[in-house]
């Protein structure tokens, strides 16, 4: 320590301190804490409001092309029911639905990665984990609107029951999503959204190749317990992939906290 320094913090211990009055201080602290809560609190975004901000922010591209497969997969339903094909043949055509709507919705899943933008996202007021969660129920649930409503018509135009479309309809549903979410859990490059696009063509092609070999009997009423197990352990294995998103965007979160 130089002579400046000594002089300097000898003349700031010799300048007289006033003396602190512990309640206006108190008060103090606390109409702070006060004018800090009400700016936090106006700056809140309900859940119906920020699902509104979020469905803004999503393509109209994306519900268009969801739109467009439901309506060109009813338009084949309806063309095979004229042709009066077999209730196994449309059920198995439906289900090539599932992972057409999932494709759909890939690149709103994946361009804050395929395109950088994931360091903006964690510099913004809303969690990461909760802007990935709500976009992805968006989608959830627009793919299950879809579902359902190519549901409704086949149980319309046949005489397939509703545990039947239910089992045949969300197995290809959950194994495509199980599949998509366990690449963007382990794949955080600019091209998991290709191998979510190929993963989800090789469900295509599997579901076409038992839409074109309907003998193999998976389609069956003595084959409905092991769909039921499908649906089972693909539920769960959503659950849990969705549960480990979360973790890892919490994780993301983390470390771009602990860099800045």
């Amino acid at each position: 320590m130089n002579k400046k320094q000594r002089t300097i913090i000898a003349t700031l211990r010799n300048y007289p301190s006033f003396p602190i009055d512990q309640i206006l201080l108190e008060e103090t602290i606390k109409g702070a804490t006060g004018e800090l809560s009400q700016a936090q609190a106006k700056r809140k975004t309900s859940i119906g409001e920020f699902y509104k901000v979020q469905l803004r922010f999503m393509r109209w591209k994306v519900w268009v092309v969801q739109l467009l497969i439901v309506l060109g997969m009813a338009l084949l339903l309806y063309n095979s029911v004229q042709e009066r094909n077999g209730n196994i043949q449309l059920i198995m055509l439906t289900s090539i639905a599932a992972p057409l709507l999932v494709i759909a919705g890939i690149q709103t899943m994946t361009q804050s990665i395929s395109f950088n933008m994931q360091e903006i996202e964690l510099s913004t007021y809303h969690r990461l984990e909760k802007l990935t969660l709500v976009r992805m129920s968006l989608l959830g649930m627009a793919d299950l609107i879809g579902l359902t409503l190519l549901g409704g018509l086949l149980s319309a135009w046949t005489e397939t029951g509703i545990l039947d479309l239910v089992l045949y309809l969300l197995v290809p549903f959950n194994l495509t999503c199980f599949g998509c979410l366990w690449l963007l859990n382990r794949v955080r490059t600019r091209n998991c959204g290709y191998y979510c696009l190929l993963y989800c063509g090789l469900v295509v092609t599997g579901q076409m190749f038992l839409t074109c070999n309907p003998s193999l009997g998976l389609f069956e009423s003595s084959a409905k317990v092991k769909w039921l197990v499908l649906l089972l352990l693909t539920t769960l294995g959503v659950v849990r992939q969705v549960n480990g998103l979360r973790k890892t965007c919490c994780s993301h979160e983390t470390a771009s906290s602990i860099q800045m």
